[in-house]
């Protein structure tokens, strides 16, 4: 039996999770100031996805890092770091994190309820 026969689309409420042991006021924060990181993602027991993103936005900040560090010295490498992190993994990560906060506000984001159930 799937959770989403327990409680009708009418009655899940704005912020439905299909976990009901995760905060839903907590995932939309941490979706909406951190998503970026993927702490959302960690903090509803998907850990592999939110490594990804953070190891992506890890990358952004130092493509970007490296890049302005270079600029200063006029290297033409500078601008290449910097628009390929911040064009290229900034908005990859931007956009994953924007549909995950919209997903979790429509309330369909799928969160495992225990370890039990995932296969």
């Amino acid at each position: 039996m799937s959770d989403r026969s327990a409680i009708s689309p009418a009655n899940r409420g704005f912020f439905y999770l299909k976990n009901p042991h995760k905060s839903a006021g907590m995932t939309v924060f941490l979706s909406l100031f951190l998503g970026g990181f993927g702490l959302h993602r960690f903090y509803l027991g998907k850990p592999l996805s939110g490594a990804v993103m953070l190891i992506l936005s890890l990358i952004t900040l130092a493509l970007i890092a490296t890049g302005l560090n270079q600029l200063e010295t006029l290297e033409p490498n500078g601008m290449l770091a910097v628009v390929s992190g911040a064009l290229g993994f900034g908005m990859i990560v931007s956009a994953w994190a924007l549909v995950d906060l919209l997903i979790i506000l429509v309330g369909v984001f799928s969160a495992p309820a225990s370890h039990d159930e995932i296969h």
